[in-house]
């Protein structure tokens, strides 16, 4: 590719525009690309319209006659030779648009009136189907298209396929923050149950007070509907989500256009749904009782046999939606299996508590790219095995003064902010008082803060 197309290319790659889910300014800077790129005077962006049977103009820039055109429609039945083309090619590359087989029933509707010679047609690609093209139009005589100026066009029309999948989910965090929003009405209607559990968290108080590990009731109960909010507002989602679906599904019925297809499209989806919803209640069941129990009765846990990797993946997926509301992303490295007998309640609880520890208190700040890296690394102890994990933020990090007092009770640098100071006191004992395992944390400034968590693979050894 010349180094003018290639260099116009990387530009466009790394606009934050392509990524920021707003599909008119992506849309604007790849056709002004496309014009600028390939020296012509008109193209534009056509999505696929299932519904009226072919694609529909979003937005076309023509700078020979100065317009924008908008909601222009070409059906299958009328050009069927260019949707033919359009499914059965990666390009279609007409120097003369009017002798093409694919393009010449535009002649006398479109090309003429127009004055275009020549067209180059990328289809626009999302998870495997077409679903739109980047037309770019030769107003003149004829042009030849070079093998640079295709790739060149293709990778834009791959671009805009990038910016659709950004935009979903875009608008699929934004369903999540609505829901939210309104999580405390929907839980005081949708779980009634839940208040009950956390009535039952007031017989934890005298064991707390004197663990001194709680200063009061309304501290602990807080905790825990912190902790609880995120898996109860995906479950939430995940049956609004089904109910959309259901619609969809009787409305089609209804209008006798249900597909073999849809029907089975709309089935995986309730099922993914169901399981997301069916996933996250029994979280928030588990938090709960698991955050009773250890605070009434540490020894009713029962012990599991799990494999870790696994069990941190299920764990840190349901934290996504806290994640992705604080911009943070996360990677787990388990290179080798490792076989657990412990309390997978306990170190779940552990590893929420750290995650909204780092989403709250790491990253505060958009001037970095806040990640968190997550390491389980085997290792041999005394003849016994244990298992080492790394909680590894690059956050702003913390002075010494306060990285002496995190693991202390009540002790917050968040005070009247909705800081409890309990999160990393609750993780210490549940590390080292029912895993049996330690729990230490190094930090510096400006440098991040790392957790580490040592644990004896089994318990009953």
């Amino acid at each position: 590719m010349q180094a003018e197309l290639e260099n116009l290319l990387l530009e466009v790659s790394k606009s934050r525009l392509i990524d920021l889910g707003d599909m008119q300014q992506a849309e604007e800077l790849i056709i002004n690309s496309l014009l600028r790129g390939l020296r012509i005077q008109r193209a534009g962006v056509w999505m696929l319209d299932k519904e009226a049977g072919g694609i529909r103009c979003n937005l076309v820039i023509d700078l020979h006659h100065q317009t924008r055109d908008e909601d222009i429609l070409l059906t299958r039945k009328d050009f069927p030779a260019y949707f033919d083309a359009l499914d059965t090619e990666r390009t279609i590359s007409a120097d003369d648009a009017c002798s093409h087989p694919a393009t010449e029933a535009f002649t006398e509707v479109y090309l003429k009136p127009m004055g275009i010679g020549a067209m180059l047609d990328m289809p626009i690609r999302h998870r495997g189907e077409m679903v739109g093209i980047v037309c770019c139009e030769h107003i003149g005589g004829e042009k030849h298209w070079s093998q640079d100026e295709q790739s060149f066009a293709a990778a834009m029309a791959d671009l805009v396929g990038r910016a659709i999948s950004a935009k979903e989910r875009n608008d699929y965090a934004r369903k999540l923050e609505e829901t939210n929003a309104s999580l405390e009405n929907l839980v005081q209607q949708r779980t009634a149950s839940l208040e009950q559990t956390l009535d039952s968290l007031k017989q934890a108080q005298k064991q707390l007070i004197e663990n001194e590990k709680m200063a009061s009731l309304g501290s602990l109960v807080s905790g825990v509907a912190h902790e609880v909010n995120t898996p109860l507002g995906i479950a939430v989602t995940g049956a609004s989500h089904c109910q959309h679906l259901l619609d969809q599904l009787r409305s089609k019925i209804t209008d006798n256009r249900l597909t073999r297809q849809a029907l089975d499209q709309h089935i995986d989806s309730m099922y993914q749904s169901l399981n997301l919803v069916t996933l996250n209640l029994d979280r928030a069941a588990e938090l709960v009782q698991n955050f009773k129990k250890t605070a009434v009765d540490q020894h009713n846990l029962a012990l599991t046999k799990f494999e870790l990797g696994e069990y941190i993946q299920v764990v840190m997926s349901s934290l996504l939606p806290m994640l992705k509301k604080h911009q943070v992303n996360y990677l787990l490295r388990a290179d080798e299996p490792v076989a657990m007998h412990s309390y997978p309640g306990a170190l779940a609880q552990i590893l929420t508590n750290l995650t909204n520890n780092a989403c709250v208190h790491a990253f505060d700040s958009n001037e970095r790219r806040n990640e968190l890296l997550i390491e389980v690394t085997p290792k041999q102890q005394g003849g016994r095995q244990q298992v080492v994990i790394v909680f590894r933020d690059n956050g702003k990090g913390m002075p010494a003064a306060v990285l002496k007092d995190i693991f202390q009770p009540f002790f917050t640098t968040r005070r009247g902010q909705g800081g409890s100071g309990l999160g990393l006191s609750i993780s210490y004992n549940l590390a080292t008082a029912k895993l049996k395992g330690q729990l230490e944390a190094t930090s510096e400034p400006e440098q991040g803060t790392t957790f580490t968590l040592t644990l004896p693979c089994d318990l009953t050894d």
